[in-house]
């Protein structure tokens, strides 16, 4: 089988001062996994490492660097799937995890599939994992945003939906036994109610891997994401026989038809094939296949975005 790895970014308007941290952001990810699919890891190890490297990067919205919610906190989400038996782990609205993939691959080693907040954390301390202040995952440059949106729109955050920025990363990855898997990580919608919970966190929402079919991680406006069961959606496309790049497409379209949506999924096939879609300005990914002569990354922009493999 052919080794296999896409990543993403985020998927929204991302300004020009931006662009070179989220390509870059998206390349060093996508080696990081790239060398763990190259050294026969699983690849829900190659999905975890990825976002991790993606968790750690301040300016993209997971771990370190994450969005703040209406009051001044990052809450973070995470998931991560395997195909072969369908095993998932997610954690969502935690604070004190600095990567919380990593935390929500723990969680897919247990008997549970999605733990909160504290439970997540009393989960964590458990297992033995490192938690850090809430404050070690704020930058000044979310800090200043907040205080901005604060003093412009008050402390309920009414008026939240109008925000462009902010969004998620994630990775889907086919390893040499045929093995699929997929995860996002957030820090979820800006000056966010706290508790709020997009779709990073619910399997089939925002991703989904099944060894028969392919995997797939979305990103984009949440609420939207999950009503239409995007991930979930897509590779039922690809199930009825669809080309992965169509499958992607068509699942996209449907977003916006359906509930009005923006957003966007990334795909591989069960035979490593990759399929990229959106409908927001841009989407930040990466891209490799066996086979291929380089690795594919940058911000796409709608209608001058590289071709994927097919």
């Amino acid at each position: 089988m052919p080794l296999s790895l896409i990543v993403h970014g985020g998927a929204w308007d991302i300004p020009e001062e931006l662009v070179e941290a989220h390509e870059s952001g998206c390349r060093a990810a996508l080696l990081e996994g790239w060398s763990t699919l190259q050294a026969g890891g699983h690849a829900l190890d190659a999905v975890e490492v990825a976002i991790r490297k993606m968790e750690d990067n301040p300016f993209l919205n997971a771990g370190t660097g994450s969005v703040l919610n209406c009051e001044g906190k990052a809450q973070l989400d995470a998931s991560i799937m395997e195909g072969e038996e369908l095993k998932a782990g997610a954690v969502a609205a935690v604070e004190t995890i600095r990567n919380p993939i990593s935390l929500a691959r723990l969680v897919l080693e247990s008997e549970n599939v999605l733990l909160v907040a504290g439970g997540a954390a009393q989960f964590a301390r458990a297992a033995g994992m490192d938690e850090c202040r809430n404050e070690e995952l704020v930058v000044e440059q979310e800090v200043r945003l907040w205080e901005t949106w604060r003093r412009e729109h008050g402390s309920d955050g009414q008026g939240a939906s109008g925000l462009t920025g902010g969004d998620t990363v994630g990775a889907v990855a086919v390893d040499g036994r045929g093995n699929v898997a997929a995860g996002d990580s957030t820090g979820g919608r800006p000056f966010k109610h706290p508790g709020r919970v997009g779709d990073s966190p619910l399997i089939g929402c925002g991703i989904y891997a099944d060894n028969s079919v392919g995997g797939a991680a979305c990103t984009g406006w949440g609420e939207s994401i999950t009503r239409v069961v995007l991930a979930k959606t897509a590779l039922d496309l690809l199930k009825g026989g669809m080309p992965v790049q169509q499958a992607a497409e068509l699942a996209v379209q449907s977003l916006k038809d359906r509930v009005d949506g923006r957003g966007g999924v990334i795909m591989i096939d069960a035979t490593g094939n990759v399929g990229y879609a959106f409908n927001t300005a841009a989407l930040a990914c990466a891209y490799l296949r066996e086979g291929m002569s380089e690795l594919i990354a940058g911000v796409m922009r709608l209608g001058g975005r590289a071709s994927p493999t097919s």
